[in-house]
């Protein structure tokens, strides 16, 4: 379970004070898909930012399963951030001179992972989302649907409970939007926590709760939750 209890951020920029995000507060259960949407510079991915435990808030608690994000050491965060959290993002983020199945052994080479098990852990993951063909090659003979794919895996490496996703589908074409998002449900059919930031719009419709920010004030879209219950 997620408990985001009234964070908000504000910067300071010489004498003015800017409220990037107000206080907001959150629950959301495992196996929930959840859509943040709003205009560019809104404060969504503040928000995403805060609940992965890589922006301190100004005030207000962050929970996950049962941990205070912030009021652990940076040890400890970054520990739980690596066992818990999976991060997904629009631009791939892959280091260029590592190749497929090496980019995605990655987070299991940072946390101790054997050598054997995070070979044979990457490449079913990589089969998975049938590119069991491409694991020698680098991001650079990747499409940009085949660069997402691969960041998938590496995002579902350590099994997170939580996966948070800042417009994944972004750059890619209608296939590759459809694929990732289908293995997102997925997902969550497993039992696991989605939250993503978008502005597809028919991505947010599959979500099953929508959260809209505008000018750093969050709200849900009551709408969208009738019509799931309908």
């Amino acid at each position: 379970m997620i408990q985001i209890e009234s964070i908000c951020k504000d910067y300071t920029r010489g004498r003015n004070v800017v409220h990037a995000l107000h206080p907001t507060s959150m629950n959301f259960n495992g196996g929930e898909f959840i859509a943040i949407v709003g205009p560019s510079g809104s404060g969504k991915s503040t928000l995403l930012s805060m609940i992965g435990g890589m922006l301190s808030p100004t005030s207000g608690r962050v929970v996950v399963n049962g941990q205070s994000l912030y009021e652990i050491n940076v040890k400890q965060r970054s520990r739980l951030r690596n066992e818990q959290i999976g991060f997904l993002f629009q631009s791939f983020n892959l280091i260029s001179y590592l190749n497929a199945i090496e980019n995605v052994q990655l987070p299991m080479t940072v946390y101790g992972t054997d050598r054997a098990n995070q070979q044979n852990q990457a490449k079913h993951l990589l089969e998975r989302f049938g590119l069991g063909e491409r694991l020698d090659h680098k991001p650079s003979e990747l499409s940009a649907g085949q660069q997402q794919r691969v960041a998938m895996a590496r995002t579902l490496a350590m099994g997170p409970n939580l996966i948070l996703a800042d417009e994944p589908t972004g750059n890619l074409d209608p296939e590759s939007r459809d694929l990732i998002l289908r293995t997102l449900h997925e997902l969550c059919e497993e039992g696991r926590t989605i939250i993503l930031v978008t502005h597809d719009m028919t991505v947010s419709a599959s979500a099953h709760r929508v959260f809209h920010i505008d000018d750093g004030y969050a709200s849900e879209d009551t709408q969208n939750k009738s019509r799931d219950a309908a």
